[in-house]
């Protein structure tokens, strides 16, 4: 229980930060891909750890496999995407 509310913590503090940080916007499949990743990591958590206390530690391993792995790869997709946008230099309107 106390992991849920420290991960919301966490989790409402990163996005006031992202939200309100001027350099830094968003396109909205930016926005999708990170919200998809978080689905995809929060339900690995809770799956591993549940999976943990009903003492299957293969199906915690799997779980991990299973939904944790895409769920990276989606946070670093979506990095690279706002890495990119970001390094693109600004052209001048004449």
């Amino acid at each position: 229980m106390l992991l849920w509310l420290i991960l919301g913590l966490v989790l409402g503090a990163g996005l006031l930060w992202l939200a309100t940080r001027a350099s830094l916007r968003f396109t909205w499949y930016e926005w999708l891909l990170a919200a998809l990743a978080l689905v995809l990591l929060l339900f690995t958590v809770q799956n591993y750890f549940a999976s943990l206390t009903e003492l299957e530690p293969r199906a915690a391993g799997f779980m991990l496999l299973l939904f944790g792995l895409p769920g990276l790869i989606l946070v670093v997709v979506d990095s690279v995407l706002v890495w990119l946008r970001l390094r693109k230099p600004k052209v001048a309107a004449k």
